[in-house]
């Protein structure tokens, strides 16, 4: 029988349950007393189990390619003598070894062959424990829906139901396999945690944590410990980046709100972490304790708590010199160094005070990775030391480190997402010594690398939910910035006081530059949507979709922003023109004129509506470029806005005699390759109406009545025939499954309350009976319910919210079409009016028949009926009413 020798294995960017932390070998029985002794080479060993042996000790000495090459010829003598039992041992040593080097794709075929060999012993109970270690790698490979496969549920909705059997939890439970029943809790409760689903993230590792408190498991309790701990940070990190964004904003009240949740969680991570370091410590389990210090370092960072971090960085000092070479010590390493930084400057440099500090942890962690040859932590390691040089200015060392960090990355396996990191970081280095061809090159190799990882790297990898702004979005902006640094604008702009003139490159083509950065800002649109919505929604681009769109509307201009942090570029593609550049100085100017806007529209009850500050913005942003439309025939205005200029009803801009809506049509998209390019139109519209009028109480909140809900019901059956409704107890999940199931509806119209939020899990609609739909759920009730008809032509939202606090709400407003399966949408941004919601309704659909007008056309012709019922109709009663996706 093989024997057992303990030896903890976890990861430092957040716990693997390794399913029993021990290193399984298989030991001939005259060898279990030799110790750690290997002298001797491959050909002095005479048998399987002394390769196996000379493994083992190479492995803890932290050798483990020379390991991995002892097991190989031994797994071969196993497999010559059909030793099956010994074949599946040897494979799960080859597979830790191989995680301990980098290498999961590997690891993954050692561990799959090792469950291979289970099944055809019949063992059970080593089986399920190898499905909870295949699981382990696909964590680390960012495959989280895998992992979750293979430990409990193949669909991600089904935690509600019990795991299906033959998966590893299953198989824990049903032959009462304790162990394997904690490790799989374990893993799965930290696979959803990557995921995002925090609340069945906490279930499932609680329910771990009190079993192996009941049976004695005091080596999970650590790594379980410490995914409750980074759970309860990344939650308080959303909430301290809400506080931040609110308080750009200007909502003080929410900023407060925001800040208090923020520090309730990050005072439980607190607790959580340093009761799992009580415990690391007291068995001891180093690398737990290490993992656990690295855990408390942000924490006592953003405290400013100078003696718990000094004290913590002094012990994981400690650590990471008694410690043998391995990944994870490495990135310790690395973590250590990068902790003397300023907090949450990204790859920005801030002053360079720290770097003396941080430089000596780098070169160890280089130093790990290069000595167990583990190209990918390398990679990390040269490339912050590049940019430790980067920040000193001393930019020969700053590249050659750069430079060395991208050829590690590139012999790396699966190292491309480090890779983009330090083109990046090339391309800034370039930037600031002025060498204008070199940087664009870096920068546009940067775009490139994001783009082919794009979908792996902002879905798999959940800490991107929140670096983001940090690590990818600037890449974009950045490049955007230098595409158009060099292109004379449309109309002449001052630089704001306070400004500094930019530093040129040189002029370029600036037609070529302009369609560039057009690209690249769609690509950023793609990134940011596709980082909004994770694993929810798998975006995929048509680049034929802007051909065909722009082709089929010879009258239509489509105005492109990007905000950068000291201007705003307005980028307008008009018909047979070159497109044009127009720069807004500065962006936090026009962001506070653009906040008092839409305040001062949301106070639709204030008469007379004070049209000053639409009039301002008329100026900013249409008027520059008004001659060219007027001389094209512009009749309609599509909008791809960025940040905070997506929640700008464009419509109620204001030139002084007429609202910007009584002159275009006006449409928004997130961006053209994301939006259906077919403009069809049946002859006869049906529209499936639902409609919530009582007040009811939803997640976690009440909702207010919505009385004039039956005279908006009544206005569109009166307007579309052959429609149906479901009003307030009617109007349910299940029934709205069954109307669609029954009738194939051109038109989806809900007047009930919904919101768009910064966590697309929280943007809902309600049903009468106080259910949430999300926008993904409607879009799987239309696949499933007629897959003959799978899109419906438009969604329409008259009762939304747009949550008040931070701009990542607008993302949801940006892609409602694509999430919820439909060619167009129109929401509003806030509750209007009741009975002007009605009247603007009704008027939409019967000029929606018109085959003359297009969705967008028929929008503006009920908006300008709305205008001239009067003063007392305010904008803000029918300006948040916005249509987004395809306007014809």
């Amino acid at each position: 029988m093989p024997n057992l020798l303990r030896f903890g294995l976890c990861r430092v960017w957040g716990v693997f349950f390794l399913i029993s932390l021990t290193l399984t070998v298989w030991l001939h029985p005259g060898l279990a007393g030799s110790g750690r002794g290997h002298a001797g080479g491959i050909a002095q060993a005479t048998t399987p189990a002394q390769l196996v042996q000379q493994g083992v000790a190479l492995y803890q000495a932290g050798d483990f390619q020379p390991a991995i090459d002892r097991w190989q010829v031994a797994l071969q003598g196993y497999a010559d003598a059909t030793d099956v039992a010994a074949q599946a041992v040897v494979n799960e040593n080859l597979a830790r070894a191989y995680q301990q080097l980098g290498q999961p794709a590997a690891a993954l075929d050692a561990w799959v062959a090792a469950a291979n060999h289970y099944r055809r012993l019949g063992d059970v109970t080593q089986l399920g424990r190898t499905l909870t270690e295949q699981a382990q790698v696909h964590l680390r490979l960012g495959q989280y829906r895998r992992a979750i496969a293979l430990l409990c549920h193949p669909q991600l909705d089904e935690t509600d139901q019990p795991c299906v059997a033959g998966s590893a939890l299953a198989l824990a439970q049903t032959h009462q396999d304790r162990l394997g029943e904690v490790a799989a809790l374990g893993s799965l409760g930290e696979s959803y945690r990557l995921w995002g689903d925090y609340t069945t993230a906490e279930t499932m590792l609680q329910q771990g944590l009190a079993l192996a408190q009941t049976d004695g498991y005091v080596q999970f309790q650590v790594p379980i410990l410490n995914s409750l701990g980074s759970l309860a940070q990344r939650q308080a990190r959303i909430s301290f980046q809400r506080a931040e964004s609110a308080q750009q904003l200007g909502l003080s009240g929410f900023a407060r709100d925001f800040f208090a949740q923020a520090q309730q969680r990050q005072a439980e991570a607190q607790q959580v972490l340093e009761s799992s370091l009580a415990l690391a410590q007291g068995q001891p389990d180093p690398l737990g304790e290490l993992q656990t210090r690295l855990n408390l370092l942000p924490i006592y960072r953003r405290q400013t708590d100078d003696r718990a971090l000094q004290e913590n960085r002094q012990r994981l000092a400690a650590l990471l010199t008694q410690l043998p070479a391995s990944r994870p010590v490495a990135y310790g390493a690395i973590a250590l160094g990068k902790s003397y930084q300023p907090v949450d400057v990204g790859f920005r440099c801030v002053g360079t005070d720290w770097t003396a500090q941080a430089q000596p942890w780098l070169e160890q962690g280089a130093a790990i990775a290069a000595t167990i040859a583990d190209r990918r932590t390398e990679s990390f390691a040269l490339g912050e030391l590049g940019h430790l040089y980067e920040c000193q200015g001393a930019f020969p060392q700053a590249m050659s480190l750069t430079t060395r960090a991208q050829l590690a990355a590139t012999d790396g396996l699966g190292a491309a997402d480090s890779l983009y990191l330090w083109q990046w970081q090339a391309g800034r280095i370039y930037r600031q010594q002025r060498q204008w061809p070199q940087a664009m090159g870096a920068y546009e190799q940067a775009v490139a690398t994001l783009e082919s990882i794009r979908t792996e790297i902002l879905v798999a990898d959940q800490d991107l939910q929140f670096d983001f702004r940090d690590t990818v979005e600037p890449i974009y902006r950045e490049l955007i910035d230098l595409q158009l640094s060099t292109v004379a604008p449309a109309s002449p702009v001052a630089v704001a006081p306070g400004l500094k003139q930019a530093t040129l490159p040189p002029p370029t083509d600036p037609t070529r530059l302009l369609e560039a950065a057009l690209v690249t800002a769609d690509a950023l649109r793609l990134a940011e949507l596709q980082n909004y919505f994770g694993n929810d929604c798998i975006l995929t681009p048509v680049a034929q979709a802007r051909v065909d769109l722009l082709a089929q509307s010879t009258n239509t201009a489509v105005i492109s922003s990007v905000v950068l942090p000291d201007r705003t570029a307005l980028i307008a593609n008009i018909p047979n023109q070159p497109p044009q550049l127009i720069w807004i100085d500065p962006s936090q100017r026009l962001q506070e004129q653009v906040i008092q806007f839409r305040l001062g529209l949301e106070a639709y009850f204030t008469e007379p509506y004070d049209t000053a500050i639409a009039q301002h913005l008329y100026q900013q942003l249409i008027a520059p470029l008004e001659p060219t439309l007027q001389a094209a025939d512009i009749n309609t205005l599509v909008f791809i806005h960025d940040g905070f200029l997506r929640s700008v009803p464009m419509a109620a801009l204001y030139d002084g005699q007429r609202f910007l809506i009584e002159k275009y049509a006006i449409a928004t998209t997130p961006a053209l390759t994301l939006t259906a390019p077919d403009a069809l139109r049946p002859d006869n519209l049906q529209a499936l109406v639902l409609g919530s009028s009582q007040a009811v109480v939803a997640a976690g909140r009440r909702f207010r009545p919505l009385p004039g809900v039956p005279r908006e019901v009544d206005s569109v059956l009166a307007t579309l025939p052959g429609s149906q409704a479901l009003l307030d107890q009617e109007f349910s999940q299940a029934q709205l499954q069954q109307a669609l199931q029954a009738n194939p509806y051109d038109i989806l119209h809900f007047a009930t309350h919904g919101q768009f939020s910064p966590d697309p899990q929280e943007n809902f609609i309600i049903t009468g009976q106080g259910e949430t739909v999300t926008f993904g759920q409607l879009e799987a009730f239309i696949r499933t319910s007629s897959p003959s008809h799978p899109r419906v032509d438009l969604v329409m939202l008259t009762a939304c919210d747009t949550a008040a606090g931070d701009d990542r709400s607008t993302l949801g407003l940006a892609g409602v079409a694509i999430r919820a399966g439909a060619r167009s949408a129109i929401a509003s941004l806030w509750q209007a009016d009741d009975l002007t919601t009605a009247q603007l309704t009704r008027d939409f659909y019967q000029y929606l028949q018109d085959s003359h007008l297009n969705k967008a056309q028929a929008l503006q012709q009920a908006q300008i009926q709305a205008i001239q019922r009067g003063a007392s109709v305010t904008p803000g009663k029918w300006a948040p009413f916005v249509l987004v996706g395809n306007w014809l």
